[in-house]
Order: structure tokens, then sequence, then C-alpha cells
């Protein structure tokens, strides 16, 4: 019965700007992938893109004592630009009854944009 919730609510997810922000992760990891130096942080944004295009039923832990100076780097560049995208969406979706219940993921892929790599999911 779980199950089939999390399928009807990651159906309508993509239906309301998930599949957007999921494209957006994997154009952010291709165009990192592009150097060698950020082949690490691009196979990290892949992974983020599939949490994106099914958060229902996946959860997301940051642990703060591991922020990096990549993680600082990222913050100010790439981070920034995905969180605020998805606070955008997120706002978006209020707009409307139907999308109260998907706040939570929308705070959860914030906290993933901003800390990718000090997460564990």
């Amino acid at each position: 019965m779980k199950k089939a919730a999390f399928y009807i609510a990651n159906v309508y997810w993509k239906a309301v700007g998930g599949l957007s922000i999921a494209l957006l992760w994997a154009i952010t990891g291709g165009l990192i992938a592009c150097t060698l130096i950020g082949f690490p942080a691009a196979i990290r944004c892949f992974k983020n893109a599939y949490i994106s295009y099914k958060p229902f039923g996946k959860s997301v832990t940051v642990i703060y004592g591991k922020i990096s100076l990549l993680g600082l780097v990222w913050i100010f560049t790439f981070g920034g630009v995905l969180a605020f995208c998805c606070m955008i969406t997120a706002c978006a979706s209020c707009a409307v009854i139907a999308g109260i219940p998907t706040l939570g993921q929308w705070a959860k892929l914030i906290k993933l944009a901003l800390v990718p790599f000090a997460v564990i999911s």
C-alpha cells in the first residue's frame, strides 16, 4: 500500500515541476563532468537528479560537519541557482491546494541543492 502511494505521489511530482528540476541537476552534472576535476561532483549531481526525479519515499540527511571548500564554492555557484529554482517552484506550488503536500519535498531538494556533498541519501 505504501509503495502505491509513493508511486502516485511521484507521478504527480513529475507533473508539477519535479521533472524540470531533475533535468536541471542532470544538465549541471553534464557541465561539471566536462572538466576532469569536477567528475566526482558530477556523479553526485546525477545521484541528486534521481532523487529529484523520485523524491517521495527517499530521505536526505545533512551532515553539517562535513561541509568542505568544494561545498562552499558550490553554494555560491550552482547550488544557489538550484536552490533558488526550487524555492520559486515551491512558492508556485503553494498557489494551488493540491501543491501543498509537495512542500516537504521541495524543502528536501533545497537542502540537497545547498549542500549536496554533505548529505546521506
